[in-house]
């Protein structure tokens, strides 16, 4: 194995992503060393790397949090995961240790940050507790989305109500059809009591919501009311980034009803609502990654997953080399189908 590895590094604000040469470290107590295979781009990276997030005090840095790949090497402590292993990165906690973030050092000797869990890069070195065993039976290219935006999705639906004890068909709208939203619609399909909705202004992702099997597809609400007026929702699942987005599903329940939004607006921005709408009984929710404990939730969502009539091979996503990275930035911001994913091939 080379001492050195490349990497795709953000240097400066709404500028390109550098590829740097790396060293890579001795691990740490609790660390461990994946050879990445695929990672996923998320709209998160896409909003660092134009400063949606507000000020960015650790440039320059690492980016990603969601792959598929191989243990290479265990550092000490690490019990959760062995060398050969296949397994999915996140960077949301799980089971093992916590350790602390690596730092790395470039050929010209610069310090570049990192965290927990980054992705961006032909090897990562990640905390334990970010680390899980990967589901089989899935095309590799869609194992990344494991790490977060199935997770997300999947997660913001089966933490929030059981609908096998519900009786009465429900009424769910899906606002956005990224990959948190895909994730979230997908395991709503496989229940037979649920009606969705789907909202997306895309209309590549409208064309792929409807080769899913989706029926009822929206750009948005106001062409949603054009043939459902006075129709609302018992429940909402939003993910489009949009503060617009989180009201107006809000606006779309029943009285009762709730909405549960994992987006990540633009930093500074606030969400308006009318508090009588709340007096009514609504109840509006954010998710931070779905709010399940991903060891046990990756379990739960392949098993769902599985069972139902799904076309896997239609989600993968557009490949890119981490060469091109930038590529897969642009198609994410365009809202392109699915997700773009960066293919690292055989390092062997």
């Amino acid at each position: 194995m080379s001492h050195y590895f490349k990497a795709a590094v953000l240097t400066k604000i709404n500028a390109p992503l550098e590829i740097i040469e790396l060293r890579l470290p001795k691990l740490e107590s609790g660390q461990v060393l994946v050879q990445n295979r695929f990672s996923g781009i998320c709209r998160s990276q896409l909003m660092e790397v134009t400063g949606q997030r507000g000020k960015d005090i650790w440039l320059p840095h690492l980016l990603g949090h969601e792959s598929y790949g191989t243990v290479r090497e265990i550092g000490p402590g690490v019990t959760k995961v062995s060398k050969g292993q296949k397994v999915v990165l996140s960077w949301i906690k799980g089971f093992g240790i916590n350790s602390i973030n690596p730092k790395f050092i470039s050929k010209e000797g610069k310090l570049i940050n990192s965290g927990p869990s980054t992705t961006f890069s032909e090897y990562s070195v990640v905390s334990e507790n970010r680390v899980f065993d990967s589901p089989t039976d899935y095309p590799e290219e869609l194992l990344p989305q494991f790490g977060c935006a199935w997770l997300t999705g999947a997660g913001m639906v089966l933490s929030n109500f059981n609908l096998q004890n519900i009786a009465d068909k429900l009424a769910v709208l899906v606002i956005g059809f990224g990959g948190v939203g895909t994730g979230a619609a997908l395991v709503l399909k496989t229940f037979p009591n649920v009606e969705i909705t789907i909202l997306e202004k895309s209309q590549h992702r409208q064309e792929l919501a409807k080769k899913l099997g989706f029926s009822r597809v929206y750009s948005d609400l106001v062409q949603y009311r054009e043939f459902n007026e006075g129709e609302q929702f018992d429940y909402c699942m939003e993910s489009s980034g949009s503060v617009l987005c989180i009201q107006e599903g809000f606006q779309s329940l029943r009285d009762q009803g709730t909405i549960v939004f994992a987006s990540h607006p633009k930093n500074g921005e606030l969400i308006s609502i009318d508090p009588y709408e709340l007096i009514k009984g609504k109840t509006i929710k954010g998710t931070w990654g779905g709010g399940l404990s991903p060891d046990s939730a990756l379990i739960k969502i392949k098993d769902r997953l599985k069972g139902a009539n799904i076309d896997f091979n239609s989600l993968i996503g557009p490949k890119f080399t981490l060469e091109s990275i930038n590529g897969g930035l642009t198609h994410l911001e365009s809202a392109g189908a699915n997700k773009p994913i960066i293919d690292f091939g055989d390092l062997d």
